[in-house]
């Protein structure tokens, strides 16, 4: 099916892209576009990051309102406290047709604080789930992004023509843009990022706690499991605190835990546990997925993103645009 012509589904794509915050995320945006063949230029709070970039070859404005000068895209990459601030600065010198972006973990509180300080903006929340421990612009890549899911936010005042266009670029980054809403997305993240974060937390104290004799012995269960302990814990709190989606997923988390417990209390074993832990994990692995053709209608492309839908390519010609995509069979 070819989506007919209209003004809202001209997706021309972006030239000029300004990165905020040069930080693993960031640096390894700034790094991705300039090898697409687009113009960038990045700025950071912080003189070293900037003068890091800089000393790699990459344009470092002086200040924020600089950089954005003439952007037709503005990334925000800084952690979530920062977002206001970075908001109340370049927002007065934002085109009307810039789109603006950024790569938080959490979507609900981001939408909120551009809503308030940058009002009628045309922003597209993102989220690349492709974070690893270590951060800064020393650990940026431009490949981080290969075939890692980005959720890109679509709400009842998102412009399709934006989101559209910053699903094209996505898809030129190697990643796989996943249409869904800021609250579904928050809910999604605390089962799969804020929670396993916590249980790390949880497990390195715990094996903390067993002493010298432990930890001695800990190898690849122990090494494994507490793996993401390692996040800075800054970072840990910006993509747990606020998100009140966690607070059910710890219940769920707990309730397994507990029945573990119970059953080693009573003798019992903790085969049931195992078992269906071990089938959900394998089938994770082995889902299967079909191609397919993503309507742009909002509620569809959505509806696509909740069912585990996914965009694989973003296709202009004369007719209009087509969305290509993949979804769990």
């Amino acid at each position: 099916m070819t989506v007919p012509t209209h003004p809202s589904t001209e997706v021309p794509p972006f030239r000029r892209v300004t990165v905020l915050g040069l930080g693993l995320i960031g640096g390894s945006l700034l790094r991705a576009l300039r090898q697409t063949g687009l113009e960038v230029i990045g700025f950071d709070t912080e003189p070293g990051a900037g003068a890091a970039a800089s000393a790699a070859g990459f344009p470092v404005a002086p200040d924020a309102a600089t950089a954005v000068h003439g952007a037709d895209l503005v990334v925000l990459a800084m952690p979530l406290p920062e977002v206001t601030p970075a908001l109340r600065s370049v927002g007065p010198h934002l085109r009307p047709d810039t789109v603006l972006t950024d790569v938080g973990t959490l979507k609900q509180p981001v939408l909120a604080a551009v809503r308030e300080h940058a009002p009628g903006v045309r922003f597209v929340g993102g989220h690349p789930l492709a974070g690893v421990e270590e951060t800064g612009w020393a650990a940026s890549d431009p490949l981080l992004f290969r075939d890692c899911p980005w959720a890109l936010i679509f709400e009842p005042d998102t412009s399709l023509t934006a989101w559209l266009r910053l699903a094209g670029l996505v898809c030129d980054l190697g990643a796989r843009p996943v249409p869904t809403t800021a609250a579904d997305q928050d809910t999604a993240v605390a089962r799969v990022i804020g929670l396993p974060h916590v249980l790390a937390e949880a497990l390195a104290l715990t094996g903390l706690a067993g002493g010298s004799l432990g930890l001695s012995l800990a190898a690849g269960s122990y090494k494994s499991g507490s793996r993401v302990a390692r996040t800075r814990p800054e970072l840990v709190t910006s993509w747990c605190d606020g998100n009140a989606a966690l607070v059910g997923a710890l219940d769920d988390a707990i309730y397994h835990l507990t029945s573990a417990r119970d059953a080693l209390a009573a003798g019992r074993s903790v085969y049931p546990l195992a078992s269906a832990g071990h089938a959900a994990r394998t089938n994770w692995e082995h889902r299967r997925f079909e191609p397919v053709e993503v309507t742009t209608d909002p509620t569809a492309l959505v509806g696509h993103g909740r069912a585990g839908g996914w965009v694989t390519a973003v296709l202009r010609d004369d007719d209009g645009v087509r969305l290509l995509g993949m979804r769990p069979i």
